[in-house]
């Protein structure tokens, strides 16, 4: 008996634990359960950089130059980060993002419609745009709409959400490139991404709270 009560009080604790975060995700608010599933729709259109590369390639860059385009991706993600990390002070994470989603939803038509090299340039360029305008500002958001005591939990189950969205989101990739050629997946992409921008802008509440700060 001694032996079983420790094991069977701590199967208690983690019912406990179970019903509570159930109860506590039941009980969310219309504004973090929408961004929850915009998160979703826009990570299933965000396919792994790989295929980007890909089509880099497939434009004409060589494999060292391909390299050298993803470096300016990350150098120009890198300079505009703290910029547009000080804008959505000035404007609001909701309006940042929407920029961001919008911008998303060009550089993927960029990449599907792109013939030339000089066009590919630009959209690692614009894609270093919107990785700088929403890395941080997703977060950020969270943390401003979601209630204080579940912060840490809202901030854990996003992660998870877009964690469990990026495999599925490249293997339709694939499975769109490999049927119908580049422009496919790169248009499935930018649909999902305009469609989580658009949910955002019409649908996306801020609190009161938050617009005081601004």
């Amino acid at each position: 008996k001694e032996k079983k009560e420790p094991k069977e009080k701590e199967k208690h604790q983690e019912t406990e634990r179970r019903i509570s975060f159930s109860k506590q995700i039941k009980e969310l608010d219309r504004n973090l359960k929408l961004y929850l599933t915009v998160a979703l729709i826009f990570t299933l259109g965000n396919s792994s950089n790989t295929f980007l590369l890909l089509k880099a390639k497939e434009t004409g860059f060589s494999d060292t130059n391909v390299v050298l385009l993803y470096f300016i991706y990350n150098l120009s993600a890198a300079i505009l980060s703290l910029p547009l990390g000080y804008l959505s002070d000035k404007i609001g994470r909701k309006h940042l993002l929407v920029t961001g989603y919008f911008i998303f939803t060009i550089v993927y038509l960029g990449f599907g419609f792109a013939q030339t090299k000089v066009t590919i340039i630009a959209v690692f360029i614009l894609y270093g745009v919107f990785t700088a305008a929403t890395a941080g500002v997703e977060r950020a958001l969270i943390s401003e709409i979601a209630p204080s005591h579940l912060k840490g939990t809202m901030l854990g189950l996003h992660a998870t959400i877009v964690g469990m969205a990026l495999l599925p989101a490249s293997i339709i990739c694939g499975a769109l490139w490999n049927e119908f050629g580049s422009l496919v997946p790169f248009i499935f992409g930018a649909a999902l991404s305009l469609t989580a921008c658009l949910l955002l802008i019409f649908f996306l509440k801020i609190p009161k709270k938050e617009k005081e700060q601004q």
